[in-house]
């Protein structure tokens, strides 16, 4: 069998597993910069495969993508999002997209514009002037306004504070490493499920965490359920939940249960607006760390907005403002890696990659890859300037991930991230109040670990 290279001998592959655990970023790259793009790593029948290559990532996610399924690791997510589009596979999965793509239409992002207008400006309108805060907490707040408001309804203070207080704990005990050390010594046993044993011994471990974990995913499934309950007898189609609804898949003609629509919603609420919301701040560093940007990209949105909140139409006037968001996140990508299992003896270019194989794809190594990139360190927003484009492979960029599970919601995020963008920036003067660059916080997504505190001062343009 031709595997790829990677560490073979039982001190280099724990000599990894402990890199790993201490800066997974490091790790990456260190693996990939030692055995090459496509590598190749196992604990007894546990197999992983690295792969930097965009040729190989784009044989993975689009080509050979019916080859594999999510892997092992999203097992542990399922606790959280059930069988979502995040989670789900085959015959579900395709239902389910082709169902959730008659909900997430053009029409559904434009419809939600005024919400996000709204949500962005009384942000705004709360913030003091000349006093320091963390525009990090101020994003994931407004981003959370909008994904509830846009898909299920306004929610009263009580409700949004069951969401706000649940998200980090679900959050911070997905940061927990007693997964990865449960996995790697079970697979030295002949356990026929290691996945599904790991989950389970992690579940009874008499922790503060776990208890704090179960406790809220059950606020969060009273509060969802209860509002999907009541919007099924309304007949309604003023929001995303009630198109969800209404919609059916392109075969049978069905629509979501209960349980179907439960899940969704819970992969929306917490992934969508988690991610845009650190993908934002990230790109508030950027900008602030970048006065000529920083000056470009407030005069482009003064120009259009004049002073407003911006329109729909008007957010596609703002070329640069969304090439500023899409650099941010070319260098801060918040879904960081994806990966995927094998379910066939199958090959990544010339190398044999045996069933049930687990793909890691890190998101982050492959768009700051010196080879796919010019300057790749450098916060560049005109790479992404019509007519400007650096010639780069399709698949050497994936924020938004490759192939047909590429993110249903990529446009709404990019609508809502200018619009924010250009809500705070079209009358707001902002100058940092931190010293050292963010460190990462690496969940579900990467998030800027200190925050990001600023101090504003508010204009009459």
């Amino acid at each position: 069998m031709n595997l790829a290279p990677g560490p073979r001998t039982f001190r280099e592959k724990l000599a990894s597993l402990r890199k790993r655990r201490a800066d997974v970023m490091h790790f990456y790259a260190d693996t990939i910069r030692t055995y090459g793009d496509v590598s190749h790593l196992a604990f007894g029948k546990l197999h992983f495969l690295m792969v930097n290559d965009p040729d190989a990532i784009e044989q993975v996610l689009k080509t050979d993508a019916k080859l594999y399924i999510k892997s092992a690791s999203y097992e542990r997510f399922r606790l959280i999002f059930g069988n979502g589009l995040l989670i789900s596979d085959g015959d579900v999965w395709r239902k389910q997209r082709s169902r959730m793509a008659s909900a997430f239409t053009a029409k559904t992002v434009e419809a939600g514009h005024p919400i996000m207008v709204d949500a962005t400006a009384r942000m705004i309108d709360a913030w003091a002037e000349g006093e320091n805060f963390d525009l990090a907490e101020e994003l994931n707040r407004v981003t959370l306004r909008i994904i509830t408001e846009t898909m299920l309804e306004r929610l009263d203070d009580a409700q949004m504070d069951i969401i706000r207080t649940a998200v980090p704990e679900l959050l911070r005990y997905l940061q927990t490493t007693h997964h990865h050390v449960l996995m790697a010594a079970l697979s030295f046993f002949p356990v026929k499920d290691k996945v599904s044993t790991a989950i389970r011994i992690e579940s009874m471990l008499p922790l503060p965490g776990t208890k704090r974990f179960f406790k809220a995913i059950g606020q969060i499934d009273d509060l969802v359920n209860g509002i999907i309950a009541r919007r099924r007898t309304l007949n309604l189609n003023e929001n995303l939940l009630d198109r969800m609804i209404q919609a059916t898949d392109s075969e049978g003609g069905d629509r979501m249960t209960d349980l179907q629509l439960r899940d969704e919603v819970v992969n929306i609420l917490l992934a969508g607006h988690e991610t845009t919301a650190n993908a934002l701040s990230w790109t508030v560093h950027m900008i602030l760390k970048h006065p000529e940007v920083h000056e470009r990209m407030t005069a482009e949105i003064r120009s259009v907005v004049k002073g407003r909140m911006p329109t729909y139409e008007e957010v596609e006037q703002l070329p640069y403002t969304l090439a500023v968001f899409q650099e941010a996140m070319r260098l801060y990508p918040p879904f960081w890696r994806i990966s995927r299992r094998a379910t066939v003896d199958t090959k990544v270019g010339a190398y044999d990659v045996p069933a049930g194989t687990n793909v890691i794809i890190s998101i982050f190594t492959v768009q700051r890859d010196p080879r796919f990139w010019n300057d790749p360190l450098q916060f560049r927003p005109e790479r992404f300037l019509e007519g400007t484009e650096e010639k780069t492979h399709r698949f050497a960029y994936l924020p938004f991930g490759g192939g047909p599970r590429i993110c249903i919601g990529s446009h709404m995020a990019a609508t809502e991230a200018v619009t924010i963008l250009a809500g705070i920036f079209r009358n707001v003067e902002m100058e940092k109040a931190f010293e050292q660059d963010p460190t990462f916080l690496l969940s579900i997504t990467m998030q800027p670990k200190e925050g990001c505190e600023v101090r504003i001062r508010k204009t009459e343009s």
